[in-house]
């Protein structure tokens, strides 16, 4: 007579099942991890690590944010250094007519050839005030910059319509390294930019050589000094770039450090991964076997 089997919560049989299942478990989650390159697919796994690394995610948003807003300063500023690089070059160009018209052999017909080119010199120079960035908003209208911050009137005054200061890299905590208001590049409707080729123009049309000269001579003075004013908002273009270029490397090397950190936390061994993953799947394979062995002689063999 065959001896009986038992059955009950301490056989073989459900240990091996049971064995079996974690093993099958773990298999298939180094599978994920594997995948996906992560250690952690899910936050209860390591609680700890998993909050860790959220924390890490948020810094690297904010740095990206940060960084974005770095970027768009900077693109401003080098769109506004153009523009003012143009407009000195538009008043040397000035300079150099108002010097050749100081010259008394020249007659009303030169200078009224002379006098076009400085249209053409005005208009470029209206150009570059209402110079704008990507987006289309006006570089040197301040805050107000939704709308030309330079129009002539009807009497071909050129002034100032902007309001305060430009925007800056207000989300890196630079809000100063911003394009210059326009009367700080390009002075105001009395003595400025606009107004000495507006008065170069007058001193070209007048035909009386003892009021054009000294005419003449005042502009020159004014595009000097507008030039300088030029010169001074570009350097202070120049040190605005060199401030954003200096928190770009500041932004980039901490990005790299929390990089760095949460593959510390969340990144995955691969070559560890395979090796647990290989050495699972043999304690499977023998797992597997040793059940079936098992259930060879359980009950129900003993039944059939």
């Amino acid at each position: 007579m065959p001896s009986p089997v038992y059955v009950n919560s301490r056989s073989p049989i459900p240990v091996q099942s049971d064995r079996m299942g974690r093993l099958e478990d773990r298999l298939a989650q180094i599978d994920k991890q594997i995948s996906t390159g992560e250690r952690l697919t899910e936050p209860a796994e390591d609680p700890a690590a998993a909050n860790r690394a959220a924390m890490l995610a948020r810094l690297d948003s904010q740095l990206v944010a940060e960084e974005r807003s770095l970027q768009r300063a900077t693109s401003r500023l080098s769109l506004s250094e153009t523009a003012i690089e143009n407009s000195g070059n538009a008043l040397l160009r000035a300079r150099e007519l108002a010097l050749t018209a100081a010259n008394g052999t020249f007659s009303a017909d030169d200078r009224l050839v002379i006098a076009r080119e400085v249209q053409v010199l005005r208009a470029q120079l209206l150009d570059s005030a209402n110079a704008r960035d990507e987006s289309g908003r006006y570089l040197f209208a301040g805050s107000r910059n939704g709308q030309a911050p330079y129009v002539p009137d009807i009497d071909g005054v050129v002034q100032w319509r902007g309001f305060s200061q430009a925007p800056g890299a207000e989300a890196a905590g630079i809000g100063t390294a911003t394009p210059p208001r326009g009367p700080d590049a390009f002075g105001d409707a009395t003595t400025g930019a606009f107004a000495q080729l507006k008065a170069l123009e007058e001193a070209l049309a007048e035909p009386d050589a003892a009021l054009r000269n000294p005419a003449i001579a005042a502009v020159l003075d004014g595009l000097e000094a507008g030039y300088n004013r030029l010169t001074g908002a570009q350097a202070g273009i120049g040190a605005g770039l060199a401030r954003l270029q200096n928190e770009e490397t500041r932004i980039s090397a901490s990005r790299l450090d929390t990089a760095e950190a949460l593959a510390a936390v969340t990144g995955l061994d691969l070559t560890a991964a395979f090796a647990e993953m290989k050495a699972l799947q043999l304690t499977l394979s023998a797992a597997q076997a040793s059940f079936s062995r098992i259930y060879s002689n359980s009950l129900f063999d003993q039944l059939g």
